[in-house]
């Protein structure tokens, strides 16, 4: 795989770098597919499905072909700062993007009576229960990437694209076993409140913070794939590894940042219009109980 890689960085050549590998290209296309017919079959039935959603979905979508499909899955072999990246939108941006499209709920409304009796059933499995607790999924959340980088895995899967695969699925499950609740517009075993959620949005940033600061201060390269690639790629290691850090730190951390701030803004939402419930419900009352002037 990285004699596939080609030296050259000019932008031509980088663009060309696309990889469609067989069994990625497959699991997109299909959850793709399935959501896409869902959608299809409640506007059928006159049953309203909301396009943000939708739109959600597809960018998360987007977002892992870019991330696996792309130049960026190529040049993750050789850089450290872009496989930081692939690893960045694997876990920060598709799985939220893919929450929000609320494919479980898509299921329960659009599957047929076998597919709503399955769902159920596996939301009240003690698996599902397991991974829905928020503190589980933040242990997964945080120490995938520890036992990622602190393990052989990371540099094993730098010459083996089986063991790349690997490493793609432990980074998209953790992150989607995280992302889920705190989104939380799907069914949850463990409805989580407000405050939770931004709590381990705010917990998460020093203990990416502090994997950062491991791999920044590290005087030689972690790795010993990149070091010993040819030119410019692995005379150039310790520089980029360092880059990679200074992107996990500073990315990362403004990708929570913003996460917080959505949190925020939609816990206000959701209190308005509880508050409005409530008024109507006290202004109902009141009118039932007013004497009639007639």
């Amino acid at each position: 795989m990285l004699s596939a890689v080609p030296a050259s960085t000019d932008a031509l050549t980088v663009l060309s770098q696309w990889r469609i590998e067989p069994f990625t290209t497959a699991l997109l296309l299909a959850a793709g597919s399935l959501y896409a017919a869902g959608v299809v079959r409640l506007r059928r039935g006159s049953r309203a499905w909301p396009g943000g959603r939708t739109a959600a979905f597809a960018a998360g979508l987007a977002t892992l072909v870019a991330a696996l499909c792309s130049p960026v899955d190529a040049y993750a072999y050789v850089s450290f700062t872009v496989h930081m990246a692939q690893h960045l939108l694997l876990t920060l941006l598709a799985p939220p993007l893919l929450a929000l499209g609320a494919p479980i709920t898509l299921a329960l409304r659009a599957g047929s009576p076998a597919v709503r009796r399955w769902v159920t059933a596996s939301l009240r499995s003690p698996v599902a229960a397991f991974f829905a607790n928020p503190i589980v999924g933040w242990t997964v959340f945080v120490g995938v990437p520890v036992f990622v980088h602190a393990s052989p895995l990371f540099d094993e899967a730098l010459r083996s694209t089986p063991w790349h695969a690997v490493e793609h699925g432990l980074w998209l499950t953790a992150a989607l076993i995280y992302w889920w609740p705190i989104v939380g517009v799907d069914p949850n075993p463990h409805p989580v409140r407000w405050p939770v959620r931004m709590l381990s949005l705010f917990l998460a940033m020093p203990a990416m913070s502090f994997l950062a600061l491991g791999i920044y201060a590290g005087d030689v390269p972690l790795y010993p794939t990149y070091a010993t690639l040819p030119a410019p790629w692995g005379p150039a290691a310790l520089g980029d590894q360092r880059d990679a850090a200074v992107m996990m730190w500073l990315v990362g951390n403004l990708a929570l940042v913003l996460a917080i701030l959505l949190v925020a803004a939609a816990w206000k939402r959701d209190e308005d219009a509880r508050q409005r419930r409530v008024e109507e419900r006290e202004d109902r009352a009141e009118a039932i109980a007013a004497p009639n002037p007639g």
